[in-house]
């Protein structure tokens, strides 16, 4: 017994289990976190005294920072999956992954694919610690970009330090992404392209075409400079295609993908140049869509979707050939692109490289095309979601990259170390075509985004839109401004183009922020310019129809290269014919507004143009489904104005025009151009004047539910309709 005297006697021994160990008394190996809390998913705490080091430890400062480490590890853990359970245990393994270092199911963050064995090309090593910012995250296996909000930019800086602290012993990190592919036992499956067998590489190589007429193939793409997109560097591109050949096998499936796309190109080319070229020559080349289906392999099989070095050339270069070859509208181009420019958010290309200060950060050649490829995402975005009536899928307040400078492909190299400074505006260099219509673009991006917008306007708004619009072509270089056909025979025809289709970029962009008041508020002076400017606009660019149709006729200067003109360009031509179309009907219903029935000459001129391009659809509706819409449109306005113009001279004079009154009771004062105000006006047309719908206009007559449409009850009887799309 213990006696009151005695004195009590106070353990002194530190625990060396945790804490929730003690407490339930259960096996603890001391470690922190220990096995049994990571278990239990709890967290692990050791008393202040508590000793749980081996004896005889000499690391003991090491130890210390790696069980903190370990620690902030355990807490991160715990949080994910406490959140995870409402939503799945997806991102709690994606944590128990990163925290491990597990490199056993790499995913789209996690690798980018090495160029291929044995490359002369340097790229940083693998492994390599980046360190991190407030601008981007690269991954350890290669580079993509990841936001530094997101929960694995702080698990990727834990997991760094403490593999730079204890490196693994005896444990091969190396990383599969280095490995080249060359076959696929199992049949792959892709959410772009089609469902396809299982896949060798041999088997794609053996499509290849022989090396003589690849280099001709190839040498016809980089020749063609109006016709390739500049993602490509020559000089790159030509020392790996002499190392593609010395063992193609063990090439990168990407990069047989990126040599396969321009392959392609090149034979829609010849494909599509009429019967100029020596068809025994057209004997030889393998089909394009062979040839794109060969790409379109190698994409799955260098397994693109990782955002990998080359997907993106490889994707905007078969795309590009895809969309040679089409006569119309295609929605599956559009829905590539967007799987485009995910991939290119992924890479980081939407940040300007001098911002990415992580390792590896891009040598200057790199970023400089970098620049290249993301201003041709940019442009292509800006007209294919216009094209198919959407907005654009680039959110253009979260990219700064930089506008690449204008230099020749000579001017710099894998090797080059510093840029030299852009050359001047007026030097004609290969990506001088893109900067010159880059400021158009963002003008043309931001009448898009008013014009689509869900808050109205002011009218002040939009006549600053409009002179921006005309400073913006004012400062294109001189080379690139509209010059006549018939005054350019000693011009090239791609030089030919360039002028075209900048000018069309800059009228249509007239013709879309003003398109709205052929309809609205015509009775009021104030906004007669709109009226006037989007109607010039229209007309221009049914004369540059007409000019190119004329020129690229059998015999003439560009009827070699007709398919210059594309799917992007004819659509503008229908938009530029729609509005014409639009006017006239609502003059013929009396809503003219300010002078419409003394302008007899001008209607006149209209119906000139008009018929003239309603001839070059008929001839292209056997092949284009669009163009048998706008044939069949614009021949209808036509026979209706004609009837109309001959009933006034024949019968009595035209009606007046309403009282200013009345046909502004209803006007903004602001000038806003919306459904509302539209709206009110239309009961003033009769039913044949309801006959164009602007969201249809929008869409380009792209949906396919128009294919059997009966064009003749589409634009005249829409009274009869309850909707827009009733009337496809």
């Amino acid at each position: 017994m213990r006696h009151r005297g005695d004195k009590l006697e106070v353990r002194n021994r530190p625990p060396k289990s945790c804490d929730p160990c003690r407490l339930r008394k259960l096996k603890c190996n001391r470690g922190l976190p220990c096995d049994t809390c990571i278990r239990r998913s709890k967290l692990c705490e050791y008393a202040a005294n508590a000793d749980r080091k081996p004896a005889g430890s000499h690391q003991k400062n090491k130890e210390t920072v790696t069980d903190r480490l370990n620690r902030l590890e355990n807490l991160v853990l715990i949080l994910a999956r406490e959140g995870g359970q409402a939503g799945g245990d997806a991102d709690a393994d994606a944590v128990s992954s990163i925290l491990s270092g597990a490199q056993a199911s790499p995913s789209p963050a996690d690798h980018l694919l090495a160029t291929r064995h044995g490359s002369s090309t340097s790229e940083t090593a693998v492994g390599a610690v980046p360190s991190v910012n407030s601008d981007t995250t690269l991954s350890q296996t290669g580079r993509s970009y990841v936001d530094p909000s997101h929960w694995s930019s702080l698990l990727e800086d834990i997991r760094q330090i403490r593999d730079e602290l204890s490196p693994p012993n005896g444990q091969d990190q190396s990383d599969d992404s280095h490995r080249t592919p060359t076959s696929v036992s199992e049949p792959s499956f892709d959410l772009v392209f089609v469902p396809f067998g299982a896949l060798d590489l041999r088997q794609i190589l053996a499509n290849l075409p022989p090396r003589q007429l690849c280099d001709r193939l190839v040498s016809q793409y980089f020749r063609a400079r109006h016709a390739i997109l500049p993602i490509v560097h020559p000089v790159k591109f030509q020392r790996e295609y002499a190392l593609f050949w010395e063992s193609p096998k063990s090439t990168c499936p990407l990069w047989i993908g990126q040599l396969f796309s321009i392959l392609s190109l090149s034979a829609s080319l010849h494909e599509l140049s009429g019967p100029g070229n020596n068809d025994s020559e057209k004997d030889m080349i393998p089909s394009a869509k062979l040839l794109s289906k060969c790409t379109e392999r190698c994409l799955v099989l260098g397994k693109y979707t990782t955002a990998k070095e080359y997907s993106l050339e490889v994707l905007l270069i078969l795309m590009q050939s895809c969309f040679l070859r089409s006569k119309d509208s295609d929605l599956n181009m559009w829905l590539l692109m967007g799987i485009i420019i995910r991939l290119a958010f992924r890479l980081g290309y939407h940040r300007d490289p001098s911002k990415l200060t992580t390792a590896p950060k891009p040598s200057p050649f790199e970023g400089e095309m970098r620049r290249r490829v993301w201003a041709t995402i940019f442009q292509i975005d800006t007209l294919m979601s216009f094209q198919i009536g959407l907005p654009s899928m680039i959110p253009a307040e979260y990219c700064d990259a930089d506008l690449p400078r204008n230099l020749e492909n000579s001017d710099f190299n894998p090797e080059t170390t510093v840029l030299p400074d852009a050359r001047p505006i007026l030097d004609h260099t290969p990506i001088l075509y893109t900067l010159a219509k880059s400021s158009i673009m963002f003008v043309f991006r931001s009448v898009t985004s008013q014009t689509r917008s869900l808050s109205p306007s002011s009218y002040d708004q939009t006549l600053s839109l409009d002179a921006q619009i005309r400073d913006a072509y004012a400062k294109v270089p001189p080379a690139f401004r509209y010059t006549p056909i018939s005054q350019s025979v000693v011009d090239s025809p791609g030089v030919i183009m360039d002028r075209t289709t900048i000018e069309i970029l800059h009228l249509k962009s007239v013709i879309v922020l003003h398109r709205g008041y052929i309809t609205a508020h015509r009775a009021n002076p104030r906004f007669d310019f709109s009226r006037r400017a989007c109607l010039q606009a229209a007309e221009t660019v049914l004369h540059r129809q007409v000019e190119l149709h004329e020129a690229t006729r059998p015999g003439c200067q560009l009827n070699d290269q007709r398919w210059m003109v594309s799917a992007l360009t004819t659509t503008d031509f229908i938009l530029a014919g729609m509005v014409v179309c639009l006017e006239l009907t609502v003059r013929m219903q009396g809503m003219g507004g300010v002078g419409f029935v003394k302008d007899e000459e001008e209607v006149a001129r209209y119906l000139g143009v008009l018929r003239r391009c309603q001839g070059i659809w008929a001839a292209a509706a056997e092949f284009s489904s669009e163009a048998r819409m706008a044939s069949e449109a614009m021949e209808t306005t036509l026979r209706r104005n004609v009837a109309w113009m001959e009933e006034i001279q024949e019968a009595a004079p035209p009606r007046g025009n309403e009282p200013s009154g009345a046909a502004t009771e209803n006007e903004n004062t602001e000038g806003h151009v919306n459904s509302d105000a539209q709206n009110e006006l239309l009961p003033m047309l009769d039913d044949e004047a309801l006959f164009i719908d602007w969201g249809i206009l929008d869409n380009q007559f792209h949906d396919t539910l128009g294919e059997g449409a009966d064009l003749d009850a589409w634009l005249l009887d829409a009274v009869q309709s309850s909707g827009p799309m009733d009337l496809l």
